[in-house]
């Protein structure tokens, strides 16, 4: 049981192949970032996966490393995608912020090869949290209201809310008080992986060229 979340990694690369599949779609908006995004993050689990299987070795770098990623490319990813300029702002300030923290937060650690950067994770989810309540608000001022279950940008917004949401408060309870017992973290990681792909693969079929949102500026 211990070991069910790194099935998540399929769940990745399902996800991954049905956005090439759909890749025509999007092509020409800003949604096609998060498909690059995806291919990042399948690339590192199977590599950080089979470090481990292979060479013993851990895989703590690669996960601080993809949690710098992460959470830098959503905040820039909104950031792009935000029609307010107050709220573009704060955006970057929150990016600002965190790769700062993280790099802080990675000397003061240690070793980023040994140690999580739990507190980087923490603040990450956090400030993503904020970012997806921007784009949500100013989703339910627009007109198309109604449809906004057919905008792929809702569904990659949800799935990270879900996630964030939810693994925010078992992640910390896991390093204050189940430390002897990760088998716990480990299907409510699964889980939420599940919840969270699945909404990015709906994300994927719903593109729509003639209707998606955010086409890339033109010169």
């Amino acid at each position: 049981m211990e070991a069910l979340s790194s099935y998540s990694q399929y769940l990745e690369l399902i996800a991954l192949v049905i956005g090439i599949i759909r890749y025509k779609e999007f092509k020409n908006h800003k949604f096609k970032y998060v498909l690059y995004f995806l291919f990042y993050v399948v690339v590192n689990e199977f590599v950080a996966g089979f470090s481990y299987e292979l060479f013993s070795i851990p895989n703590t770098l690669p996960y601080n490393i993809y949690i710098l990623v992460h959470f830098a490319f959503f905040l820039a990813w909104f950031h792009s995608i935000l029609a307010s300029a107050q709220r573009r702002k704060i955006i970057k300030v929150f990016f600002i912020i965190y790769v700062v923290f993280w790099f802080v937060d990675a000397l003061l650690s240690g070793s980023i090869a040994d140690n999580y950067l739990s507190y980087s994770f923490s603040l990450g989810t956090l400030l993503l949290i904020a970012a997806v309540a921007f784009y949500f608000v100013e989703m339910l001022s627009r007109e198309v209201v109604l449809n906004i279950t057919q905008s792929p940008y809702f569904w990659v917004c949800f799935g990270i809310l879900i996630y964030c949401v939810t693994y925010l408060p078992f992640y910390i309870t896991l390093i204050f008080f189940l430390q002897e017992n990760p088998v716990i973290l480990s299907v409510v990681l699964f889980l939420i992986n599940c919840i969270q792909y699945c909404c990015i693969a709906i994300a994927f079929i719903k593109a729509n060229r003639r209707t998606i949102e955010h086409p890339l500026e033109t010169n």
